[in-house]
């Protein structure tokens, strides 16, 4: 079976609204009750062949039996999720050296000359410096033997785990595209024995996600060597790694993994360093270089985050390793290497854990500053993990059950979810944070239970899937309870004290901003650096969610809190969405203190998709009706 893509954001959306109708389903997605009910009866027999039942009630309201098996299921729906027309194209091109003719691409994907040509002329303009099209001849990948390489990982990434590669690629060849055509079973176990080699050595552990990469591009280059003898990898890799840190002990794993796979160029040795210094590690034996290199740019991230949020991180060493090698790896490999999007959003994050990526963007800015690096989406996500790590180990309490984490995300991910889980629930324990390719080849296990982040099996122990969100259904699992600051009344005092302000016309994002900080200095509540405090927060990460905004600057200039709550006659145009409410929170550096909490809380309730659907239903009544609609539906 294959899923579209809009059949697994229902599933998600489901797991994220468990008490919402079709109804509210359908203006969540913007689709028609009509077409959530048809998706839902053509994903039925999916669901309940992992013990779950979506059933349709009087007033068409849903309830879902089996809700807690929701996260394993959406995990395997990514599987199985439909393979882009786009990609097949890109995939034919990267196994091709040579023009190809839209006919022979439509016959052998078994669609019209036509659609080719629509897809095409979208190929062309999205990646103009990798493809070329000349007339009477056709198309052909015009990309370096490093960006195809990457691309060819990055593309097949999301439908190979890790787990057992070699079934893997035969399912992914019979549901989506022909690989196993291009790919031979001496590829492939060759590559195995690559991988077995390097998890032998004891000086650095890759994260699963490194492994898929690492196996993936093998496969790459053993497939070019054999097709195409004459191509070589670009030289320059020599001159990246030379004098390195760690180039000796690289370059011995380097020479052997070309011995493997039974590769004479020495330009693929010096391109096997490359990739072991910047693919992603879940553990190193010496971290203290990268430390000692990286110890100015960590120590004015600090710095930074403790001035404008006074939060100290200076004593968490584990914080201090973790970003040295994460900014390390980072800075070096920038775009010569795709890292693989996470199997999570920015926005989900961002949504998630707001504080954590509020402290992101603080290094994004530090490290931009200093190598001239433009930080991606992607890597905010790490950033954000790594802080939220450290935050959750300041807010550690007392350790209680032995548990297992395995992660397939990284040390930042397991990390996090370790300390989380410890600090959520009593009576909890780590046992040990390890990645799946160490779990599959461990013989006993000295835990009660398993928390891991694929959907992996154990017939000695219980294995629940998780994520790295940790989302509620998923900590209802390991016995659902979380202690919650109650903040709700902090909050609707906020609210009722609001400055609310009408606009009639704005013609940017800017002129209501100024408008809300305006009003915010006319009360003396900010300094006047609070301006462009909002504007440069907006201008690395944009804050619209839906139809509303949650502009917000340094706390450093913020003399009283206050909420100003900016409501516009007409939407306009924010950065992702058109924007009609416009909030924004002046926390006070003193209030960031003594309730960390407060601006996470406000900021996760007002991105929830219920609280953004009935905020829509609000008119431009008075401003007093409007502040206790607001303050009863976030404190409710």
């Amino acid at each position: 079976m294959k899923l579209i893509r809009r059949q697994v954001n229902l599933m998600k959306y489901i797991l994220e609204n468990p008490k919402a109708g079709l109804k509210e389903l359908g203006e969540i997605m913007n689709i028609s009750m009509q077409t959530v009910k048809s998706d839902l009866q053509n994903i039925n027999d999916f669901m309940q062949g992992y013990g779950t039942t979506a059933e349709v009630l009087p007033g068409s309201q849903l309830h879902i039996y089996g809700i807690e098996n929701m996260p394993y299921i959406l995990k395997t729906a990514g599987l199985m999720l439909e393979f882009p027309l786009e990609k097949q194209i890109i995939l034919m091109l990267l196994f091709n050296d040579s023009f190809i003719v839209l006919q022979d691409i439509a016959d052998t994907l078994y669609v019209s000359k036509s659609l080719i040509e629509k897809i095409m002329a979208a190929l062309l303009k999205k990646y103009p410096e990798e493809l070329q099209s000349v007339r009477h001849y056709g198309i052909r990948s015009t990309a370096t033997q490093a960006e195809r390489r990457s691309r060819f990982a990055e593309i097949m990434k999301p439908y190979i785990q890790g787990i057992d590669f070699n079934e893997e690629l035969k399912q992914f060849h019979v549901r989506h595209f022909p690989i196993l055509r291009y790919i031979t079973s001496d590829d492939i176990s060759k590559g195995t024995d690559a991988l077995n080699y390097l998890q032998g050595i004891s000086a650095f552990t890759f994260t699963d996600e490194a492994v898929c990469q690492l196996f993936l591009q093998i496969l790459y280059i053993r497939f070019y060597h054999r097709n195409y003898p004459k191509m070589r990898i670009e030289a320059a890799f020599f001159d990246i790694v030379h004098g390195m840190h760690k180039e000796r002990e690289y370059l011995s794993a380097a020479e052997k993994m070309s011995s493997i796979l039974c590769l004479s160029d020495k330009n693929e040795t010096f391109y096997f360093c490359y990739l072991f210094m910047t693919l992603r590690k879940q553990r190193m034996s010496d971290s203290a270089r990268f430390v000692q290199d990286m110890s100015d740019v960590i120590n004015e991230i600090f710095q930074k985050i403790l001035e404008r949020t006074s939060i100290d991180f200076s004593s968490d060493h584990e914080l201090l390793n973790g970003l040295s090698i994460h900014i390390y790896t980072t800075v070096l490999r920038r775009d010569l290497l795709k890292a693989f999007s996470p199997d999570y959003s920015w926005h989900d994050i961002m949504h998630q854990y707001p504080l954590g990526f509020e402290i992101s963007t603080i290094a994004a800015e530090v490290i931009s500053a200093r190598f001239s690096y433009k930080v991606s989406n992607d890597e905010m996500i790490y950033l954000t993990l790594h802080f939220q790590a450290g935050i959750e180990r300041m807010k550690s309490g007392e350790k209680k059950l032995r548990i297992l984490v395995v992660c397939h995300y990284g040390m930042a991910a397991a990390s996090l979810i370790a300390t989380k889980v410890e600090r959520i629930f009593h009576a909890v324990e780590i046992a040990d944070t390890i990645s799946i390719q160490h779990f599959l080849q461990l013989k006993t296990i000295d835990a009660d239970l398993v928390l891991c982040t694929e959907n992996i099996k154990s017939e000695s122990i219980p294995v629940i899937y998780i994520s790295p969100l940790l989302t509620q259904n998923e900590l209802r699992q390991i016995k659902y309870f979380i202690e919650m600051h109650c903040i709700n009344n902090l909050l609707a005092l906020f609210i009722m004290h609001a400055i609310i302000l009408d606009v009639e016309k704005a013609d940017s994002r800017n002129d209501i901003i100024k408008s809300a900080v305006a009003a915010l200095h006319d009360d003396n509540l900010v300094t006047e650096n609070y301006l462009a405090s909002v504007i440069e927060r907006e201008n690395i990460s944009s804050t619209d969610v839906d139809s509303i905004a949650i502009p917000h600057g340094n706390p450093d200039f913020v003399k009283e809190s206050k909420l100003v709550i900016v409501r516009l006659h007409k939407p306009i145009h924010w950065e992702i969405s058109d924007v009609r409410y416009v909030f924004m929170f002046a926390v006070s550096k003193e209030q960031f203190v003594t309730n960390l909490t407060l601006f996470s809380t406000f900021y996760k309730k007002m991105v929830h998709s219920n609280i953004r659907s009935e905020i829509k239903k609000f008119g431009h009544e008075d401003a007093k009706i409007f502040r206790k609609k607001l303050a009863h539906l976030l404190s409710s």
